[in-house]
């Protein structure tokens, strides 16, 4: 940890409120373009980089206060500070592709009634009723369980590689099926 990281972090982890201001001040100057950059270059807008930097700072200093992060001397905070952002924006983007699913079957842009409610779910049922076990299984594994393609893998025995394609034809013939197309490929 080079001496500005470690200035850093013993005035966050301070009792002085005065430098623990200024810590949080600094680590948010300090990583706010990185953040920025990121965000935009990876399918977000100016108002999702300042969210996440807020995040990501706010969470950072949680867990240097919290004794949760023990500085080393081989890793640097901005190393750090990268992984708590890119798993947070990770999620974002994991939650806004599930949204994504909802809307490519559904139209959302109409709110719809509380009769309609209980008829869409029962669709979306019936039609995933209509997979094979292999895709069942797949699908509750990432959406349901929020499992990344690499522990989905390891469940069903194949590559992640093999575990995304799968995941994407399955999508595929849920999708045929709720058109009440009949398709080849089920899994």
């Amino acid at each position: 940890m080079s001496s500005a990281d470690q200035t850093l972090y013993e005035a966050i982890c301070s009792d002085d409120k005065r430098r623990v201001e200024w810590a949080t001040h600094q680590l948010t100057h300090k990583v706010k373009a990185v953040i920025r950059r990121h965000v935009l270059d990876n399918s977000g807008s100016e108002e999702d980089a300042a969210d996440l930097t807020q995040e990501t700072v706010l969470a950072v200093w949680a867990q240097l206060r919290s004794g949760h992060y023990q500085p080393r001397a081989e890793a640097t905070l901005d190393a750090y500070v990268y992984k708590v952002m890119r798993n947070k924006w990770l999620k974002v983007l994991k939650r806004r592709k599930q949204v994504g699913l909802l809307s490519q079957f559904d139209d959302l842009t109409e709110e719809p009634t509380a009769e309609d409610k209980p008829e869409r779910l029962a669709t979306l049922q019936q039609a995933f009723s209509q997979l094979g076990e292999a895709c069942q299984e797949l699908l509750q594994l990432f959406y349901w369980d929020d499992l990344s393609f690499d522990e989905i893998a390891h469940r069903v025995n194949a590559s992640a590689k093999a575990a995304k394609v799968r995941k994407y034809r399955c999508m595929l013939y849920l999708g045929a099926l709720l058109r009440g197309e009949k398709r080849d490929g089920n899994e």
